[in-house]
């Protein structure tokens, strides 16, 4: 293991979760093995895993089972990070490539040159060279402040405050939330990197229902306001709008669970993909 002192200031660790990833691992390594400036250090948080993934993480890596009798991204995140020794992190699913070898020399660049800026996430917009925009506290909806699943981050601000493990989905939008009230920092959001998340898991309902509810919950209490409520109710119940039987029935579960958020807390359980 490398010691402080052997870390190179503006160097970046990879800290990719897994749990039987052997079929795209191996792409996503091999993506950011082509960066024309590639990591220093590879992390692995992985929670069991049965088939070949393992065998696929590269030499000098660090990988640490995931402790918990529960898998919560949060948590499996915070425990990655314990092991980082150099400023800065990307953190990427191990389902997830950068196919545009300049990505993350570019991203470290902007970190760098910028203390106003925290971290960066790679947007899916992969026309044109790569370029970025800055999102902060004036234009945060609370779903456009950070992307887990390929985002590189300030390991000293992760230090400062880590991820929630209460914030059952969305753990992303809610740290990016604190960093724009608590430290006054903006987020670029980088397109043009070539990004290709091939997730052999399509999202599901209660997914995207979870992510919402968390980000209403934790990070934008706006959408818990009842004139937000309502206007969904109302998709779901008017007649003629276009909108099919499964939106209508997202839009209905939706705004029941954001007005369950009036009496309780809400909560979820994080599946591995």
């Amino acid at each position: 293991m490398m010691t402080p002192s052997e870390v190179n200031q503006c160097e970046y660790s990879v800290l990719i979760r897994t749990f039987n990833s052997a079929p795209t691992l191996p792409q996503t390594l091999v993506s950011l093995k082509r960066q024309s400036k590639p990591p220093r250090q590879y992390i692995f948080v992985d929670s069991g895993s049965t088939d070949q993934t393992l065998a696929c993480v590269p030499p000098q890596s660090l990988v640490h089972r995931y402790v918990g009798n529960e898998f919560n991204y949060s948590e499996a995140l915070n425990q990655g990070l314990r092991l980082v020794l150099t400023d800065y992190v990307l953190i990427i699913s191990s389902h997830t490539e950068l196919a545009n070898p300049e990505a993350a020399s570019y991203v470290l660049n902007v970190l760098n040159s910028n203390p106003g800026i925290g971290a960066a996430y790679f947007y899916g917009d992969n026309t044109g060279s790569l370029r970025h925009e800055l999102i902060d506290r004036h234009n945060f909806t609370g779903f456009n402040g950070l992307y887990n699943t390929c985002a590189v981050i300030k390991v000293s601000l992760l230090k400062k405050r880590m991820f929630r493990p209460e914030v059952f989905s969305a753990e992303d939008q809610e740290w990016a939330g604190w960093l724009f009230a608590a430290e006054n920092q903006a987020v670029a959001r980088v397109s043009g990197a070539g990004l290709l998340v091939n997730n052999p898991r399509s999202d599901s309902l209660k997914k995207k229902l979870n992510e919402y509810v968390s980000v209403a919950y934790f990070t934008n209490r706006k959408l818990l306001e009842w004139s937000h409520i309502t206007s969904l109710l109302n998709h779901a119940i008017r007649r003629g709008t276009g909108i099919g039987i499964e939106k209508r029935k997202y839009y209905l579960l939706l705004s029941v669970r954001l007005t369950l958020c009036h009496f309780f807390r809400p909560s979820g359980r994080s599946r591995y993909f």
